[in-house]
């Protein structure tokens, strides 16, 4: 058997599904979703604080002063929320 095939072979054997079932009780349901608010919720603003860091230092670059003390209050807005 060459390489192609053993390759082949252990595909084929590893595309097979495994399925596993479980059911949660309701507070482990509340759970889950706290979890997952809160990840996403991190995800939100950790994008939105660096967007606006670049966009801060684009400002500056760029020698916009007013550009920069609107991101600048969005920006403190963002870090007051999120304390």
């Amino acid at each position: 058997m060459n390489i192609t095939q053993k390759k082949f072979k252990l595909m084929k054997h590893y595309n097979k599904a495994a399925s596993v079932s479980y059911t949660l009780t309701p507070e482990q349901e509340y759970v889950m979703e706290l979890y997952a608010q809160l990840f996403l919720d991190e995800i939100c603003y950790t994008f939105n604080k660096k967007r606006l860091e670049n966009l801060i230092n684009d400002s500056i670059d760029t020698f916009d002063k007013e550009k920069f003390e609107q991101l600048s209050s969005k920006y403190k807005s963002l870090l007051q929320a999120n304390t």
